[in-house]
């Protein structure tokens, strides 16, 4: 495989959010009002964009959703944000994809301004060539994402792999044309991540760097 980038998802994939997430809904549920969700009921924001999750876990339309949009991003903007985990060896995978020589990216759902910040603030940008977020109305998809990344790094799609968590990321690096490598150790429901096509699971950031390795022939 002639590989020249690897282009991460943000949550459940370099950074267990759930703690962070969590706090936001339940912050704008209480705010306006929503019966509070249980944990299981808010597994599913991580990785869509919040309009879809809102409006799947209520049956709300679009206005409440931006509402509860709104008061989601009055508590995330401040410290909770940066209420999240580095997973156990994602620096080290990170460094072990410039080692072989190429380069990493990011491309998440997570608004621009937020990944910017939880990145640098863990001292993660260092290591990322391009970091691709959402825009603040959501009009920029996954699939987008992934190219904007992969152009900005100088790579071809079949040139990049794109490593995530969850059906939303397999389905966009399908959707943009571009090989996905699955990990098992975020937030991934396994049945509807594994509908889309794959290089490879793995269940670590080490396992990530490995299978990497073994693609590009290093």
């Amino acid at each position: 495989m002639d590989l020249k980038c690897v282009i991460f998802d943000l949550d459940g994939t370099l950074f267990d959010t759930a703690r962070s997430i969590m706090e936001c809904i339940d912050y704008s549920t209480d705010k306006l009002g929503y019966p509070r969700l249980s944990y299981e009921q808010k597994l599913p924001f991580i990785g869509p964009p919040l309009m879809v999750s809102y409006k799947r876990a209520y049956d709300c339309s679009d206005e409440a959703a931006k509402e509860l949009i709104l008061a989601y991003r009055e508590h995330y903007g401040g410290d909770a944000l940066l209420h999240v985990d580095p997973y156990d060896g994602v620096y080290e995978m990170c460094q072990g994809v410039l080692d072989l020589g190429l380069k990493a990216a990011v491309a998440t759902n997570k608004p621009q301004i937020y990944a910017d910040r939880i990145l640098k603030h863990f001292g993660m940008d260092r290591y990322m060539s391009v970091i691709h977020g959402a825009d603040l109305k959501a009009e920029l998809r996954k699939p987008d994402l992934i190219r904007l990344a992969a152009r900005d790094c100088g790579a071809d799609l079949q040139e990049c792999v794109m490593v995530g968590d969850t059906e939303h990321d397999a389905k966009g690096a399908a959707e943009a044309g571009v090989p996905f490598l699955g990990v098992t150790y975020g937030f991934a429901d396994m049945d509807e991540m594994l509908k889309y096509p794959n290089i490879g699971l793995a269940a670590s950031p080490a396992e990530v760097l490995a299978l990497i390795r073994e693609k590009c022939g290093r």
